[in-house]
C-alpha cells in the first residue's frame, strides 16, 4: 500500500514537471513575429546578423518583391524610402523609411489622408504625419501601422524592438 502511494505521488510530480517544461519550451520557441507592438510605437528596430551593406540589399530586394517601389535610396548613408502607396480600403497614402546599420534595420513611416480642400481658389492638402500605432481598428493610423508591421515581418531571421513616444 505504501509503495503504491509513493509511486502515485512520483507519477503526479513527474506529470507536473513535464507539463511545466513543455509550456516553457513552447514559450521560448515562439517566433518574435507573434509579438504585438505596443501602443504608440512609431519606430521598429529589426535586428539580425547582417552587415549594413547586406541589410541595404536585403531591404531593397524585399521592397521589390512585395509590390513596393523605391522612391529614394542613398548608398552613402544606407537609407531607402519607398514610393507613396495607397492604403487599401481607405482614402490615405503612406510610405516607409529605412536606415540600415550593422545588425540593424530601422523602420519608420509617414501617412496622410488623401484629401484636399479648395476654399476661395486656394487649395490646401493634408500633410504627412509619422506612422504611430494608435487609433481604432480600421482607422488610418492603425491600418498604416499594420502595413508597416507587416513589412517588418517580411525581413527573415529577425528580432524586433519597438520605440514608443
Amino acid at each position: 500500500m505504501h509503495k503504491e502511494i509513493i509511486k502515485s505521488n512520483i507519477m503526479k510530480i513527474s506529470t507536473i514537471v513535464f507539463t511545466f517544461l513543455f509550456f516553457i519550451q513552447i514559450s521560448f520557441s515562439q517566433n518574435n513575429s507573434n509579438q504585438k507592438p505596443p501602443k504608440k510605437t512609431w519606430k521598429i528596430l529589426i535586428r539580425n546578423d547582417k552587415s549594413s551593406e547586406e541589410n541595404f540589399t536585403l531591404v531593397g530586394k524585399t521592397i521589390a518583391e512585395n509590390d513596393f517601389q523605391i522612391e529614394k535610396k542613398d548608398k552613402e548613408f544606407l537609407s531607402i524610402q519607398t514610393s507613396v502607396k495607397n492604403l487599401e480600403k481607405l482614402n490615405a497614402l503612406y510610405y516607409f523609411n529605412f536606415l540600415m546599420k550593422d545588425s540593424l534595420i530601422i523602420l519608420t513611416g509617414m501617412s496622410k489622408i488623401n484629401l484636399s480642400l479648395n476654399y476661395g481658389g486656394v487649395t490646401s492638402e493634408s500633410s504627412y504625419d509619422k506612422i504611430i500605432n494608435k487609433g481604432m481598428s480600421g482607422s488610418i493610423a492603425k491600418e498604416s501601422f499594420n502595413e508597416m508591421w507587416k513589412f517588418a515581418l517580411l525581413i527573415p531571421k529577425s528580432e524586433y524592438e519597438f520605440i514608443t513616444d
